[in-house]
């Protein structure tokens, strides 16, 4: 009888860490992506980031974001902040964390 209670609550605190990330991703995006890639991911100055960036690996995307390296390897051709070195807005220039990345990945995963 315990195991479905403890797997019930286990479902929930994994819906709940997920819908955290969602806000969080959420917020480093309006915050940090939306004026260039617009308010949807939809592009703008920036590229369209809500259909092949979001499904890049987490290894790319993270690449993209703290080297500006694309997924084909290359250089982006269009200046991008460097959040490896000037970071998210509020992060005082720390490089992002994993866990940032991950979210704002997530989030974008949300436009498809």
């Amino acid at each position: 009888m315990r195991l479905p209670i403890l797997a019930a609550a286990a479902l929930l605190s994994s819906a709940a860490a997920a819908s955290a990330d969602l806000k969080q991703g959420q917020s480093i995006y309006q915050t940090n992506c939306a004026a260039c890639h617009g308010a949807k991911a939809q592009g703008g100055l920036g590229p369209k980031l809500s259909g092949e960036a979001a499904n890049w690996s987490a290894a790319i995307f993270q690449r993209a974001l703290l080297k500006n390296i694309n997924d084909n390897g290359k250089m982006f051709k269009a200046p991008m902040p460097f959040w490896g070195k000037v970071g998210f807005a509020g992060d005082k220039g720390k490089a992002p964390t994993k866990t940032e990345l991950v979210a704002l990945q997530a989030y974008l995963k949300t436009f498809k």
